[in-house]
């Protein structure tokens, strides 16, 4: 699990923001009822303390919402005594300090932080990561159907994966995998029913990291009133990050799943 600093949870809840998006990427990724990280109660006041004196409303329901997401630590006397010992090994100031302790002591896999001069790669305790270096939405090889596969699930994780399982037990085949753009939802992996012919299109379904989609006519006729079925162009669709979403999704998938 990834721990925060304040400034990146700032950067992820500006719109557009260079690195922010990278960071916010992070929180999108995991499924909302599912803490996306950890960090210090430090980050409350870090974090909110301005917005709340400037009266920017809109900002403060956005950061909010972000630490919402986040298990928030208390400074106990053991993170305390850590952080005491990290601030004399690396010149720390004491929050600062008291962030990495935090991440250190709850074992957090990576310390998510744009402050270079004050973390930097010299920290042994745990994987300092700058934004900038977080893998982009872009970066997955997906020129073959475990490449993409296994970007989905960097992307996606436990749901993606689960969908996959489900899909291959009732004979889903995964086929070329297919992209479009660089979004999120635009790169996905097509599977087929070999028990079906082709000619209203390549794909039965297609999956990407956050949702299931159907496009043939007949089978959004048969699973549009279906539990968790939504419309979206020419798509029915069901999101498969939401409670109940791979249950819903691959209840759909074995409605219109052919048998030979």
């Amino acid at each position: 699990m990834d721990a925060f600093d304040a400034d990146v949870i700032i950067y992820a809840a500006v719109p557009g923001h260079p690195l922010g998006e990278q960071v916010a990427d992070l929180f999108r990724s995991v499924a909302p009822a599912t803490p996306a990280g950890l960090g210090s109660v430090l980050l409350l006041p870090e974090v909110l303390g301005r917005p709340l004196r400037d009266g920017a409303v809109n900002e403060v329901r956005i950061l909010t919402a972000l630490l919402a997401r986040l298990d928030l630590r208390p400074v106990d006397r053991a993170t305390a005594e850590l952080a005491t010992a990290l601030s004399s090994r690396y010149r720390l100031k004491a929050a600062d300090a008291t962030h990495l302790a935090t991440a250190v002591s709850m074992g957090a896999d990576r310390f998510i932080t744009n402050n270079k001069r004050d973390f930097t790669t010299a920290i042994t305790e745990i994987q300092v990561t700058y934004p900038a270096d977080l893998a982009d939405p872009a970066d997955g090889d997906i020129s073959t159907v475990k490449g993409m596969f296994d970007e989905l699930v960097r992307r996606g994780r436990g749901p993606v994966r689960e969908v996959e399982a489900a899909l291959r037990a009732m004979g889903y085949v995964p086929a070329v995998p297919e992209r479009r753009g660089d979004k999120p939802r635009e790169v996905y992996l097509g599977w087929g029913d070999p028990a079906r012919d082709y000619i209203m299109g390549k794909f039965t379904l297609s999956l990407d990291s956050k949702t299931v989609w159907f496009s043939h006519g007949d089978d959004k006729r048969a699973i549009r009133n279906m539990a968790g079925a939504y419309t979206t162009g020419s798509y029915v669709a069901f999101r498969i990050y939401e409670p109940g979403g791979v249950a819903h999704a691959t209840a759909a998938a074995r409605k219109v799943k052919r048998h030979s």
